[in-house]
């Protein structure tokens, strides 16, 4: 039996034990973990309706005797990899403790879903195997994911990173559908990565020089440019991530506290950053351009909108490209922001507060920003090792006498 749908509000009409006939369907009146319920037969034909209430009794004696239904054991065996994922997208994408993800994770697993589904999603869900994914690696590391856009017909290769992140995403929905006894066991659950991480280098890594800095948002004003120039600064002054910048308002600036009301992604913590002198002199520069303005970063073509993030990301990769830069991405310019507070003596967890990370210091001190040479030279300038001066050897004073 089904959920019941939407129905008109008449009035149910009994026509036999448990039975009711509304809107041209009969529905069952059931008890379902405790609670009094309607389920759909799905016909409106009394003698099939009889047919379809007692094979659900019989089914919930056999489940209360941990005896799997032959009806539900059919479904298992037919459902494919696409069923699986929709039945995931449908409860929300939900993590292993069944809360919700954050956005941004949820828009990234349901790309990763399209790609899956084009490859793998006619398969049976209880069939795949260990080789069907090394199948789908060579198809994407080959450009075999083909799509359309702007009416031409596109493709795209994937490194063995992307090849793992989907294939996690997999997972997820995966151990959604054996939770939800929809499966009995995750057939990929020991699959192993084909990437190792040790040999992953983010873009949080790569945290540009001061000097770098100022040549980025220069050049950006220089060829007309002018809020991915401030964004660019503010992102490194603020250390916010990207999707938190874009939304701010000038009504976040909070001159007479210091700081900017931000709200944090990811279930971040204080939803604040400090305004520091040049955060100070940017916004001065900001305000003087902005007119009346209600957005921080508008885009071009629409004020009342903000700056679109893959606009933003284009200007930036190019703009590091023109100059010669190693690579300069927005999750960059907020490694800039933890480096510098590192080389000011801040400790790991304090940053992590400042930027709003909930997973704390060790983050810091393993991924994120530099500590560079230059300042570590500086540094090691302030030692001092405090021993004496040695006194002279016997034999170099017996040899100072002869001489």
């Amino acid at each position: 039996m089904t959920q019941p749908e939407q129905q008109p509000n008449d009035t149910p009409q009994r026509i036999g034990p448990s039975l009711y006939r509304r809107g041209g369907v009969i529905y069952a009146r059931v008890r379902v973990d405790g609670v009094r319920t309607f389920r759909s037969t799905g016909t409106n034909d009394e003698v099939t309706a009889r047919k379809v209430l007692k094979a659900w009794k019989e089914e919930q004696v056999l489940k209360s005797h941990g005896i799997e239904p032959p009806s539900h054991a059919l479904a298992r065996k037919k459902m494919t990899v696409a069923e699986v994922v929709a039945t995931y997208i449908e409860a929300g994408l939900p993590d292993r403790k069944m809360h919700k993800k954050a956005a941004t994770t949820v828009e990234t697993e349901k790309k990763a879903f399209t790609k899956i589904c084009s490859y793998l999603g006619s398969k049976l869900a209880e069939t795949i195997t260990l080789k069907n994914l090394d199948d789908y690696r060579r198809w994407r590391v080959g450009g075999g994911y083909e799509w359309v856009q702007s009416g031409k017909n596109r493709k795209s290769r994937a490194g063995d990173r992307s090849v793992d992140l989907e294939l996690q995403s997999l997972g997820n929905a995966y151990s959604y559908a054996v939770r939800s006894e929809k499966l009995k066991a995750n057939p990929i659950a020991d699959r192993t990565h084909y990437h190792s991480e040790k040999n992953t280098h983010h873009c949080r890594e790569f945290a540009p020089k001061a000097t770098e800095l100022e040549t980025i948002a220069e050049y950006l004003r220089q060829h007309g440019f002018v809020v991915e120039a401030n964004l660019t600064l503010f992102l490194a002054f603020s250390g916010l991530r990207i999707s938190e910048a874009l939304r701010l308002t000038w009504d976040s600036i909070d001159r007479k506290q210091g700081i900017i009301h931000a709200r944090r992604s990811k279930n971040g913590i204080n939803p604040w950053v400090p305004i520091l002198p040049e955060m100070e002199s940017l916004l001065d520069r900001m305000h003087e351009t902005s007119g009346n303005g209600l957005l921080l970063f508008p885009s071009v073509s629409d004020p009342e909108k903000p700056l679109p993030y893959q606009t933003f990301l284009g200007r930036l990769k190019i703009t590091g490209s023109k100059l010669h830069f190693r690579r300069v991405r927005p999750h960059g310019l907020r490694s800039f922001f933890v480096t510098q507070c590192r080389e000011a003596g801040l400790t790991d967890a304090d940053i992590a507060s400042l930027i709003g990370d909930r997973s704390g210091p060790a983050i810091i001190s393993t991924t994120y920003g530099d500590v560079r040479s230059e300042h570590l030279q500086n540094q090691a300038r302030r030692i001092r090792l405090l021993l004496r001066p040695s006194p002279p050897s016997t034999m170099e004073s017996a040899a100072d006498r002869v001489a």
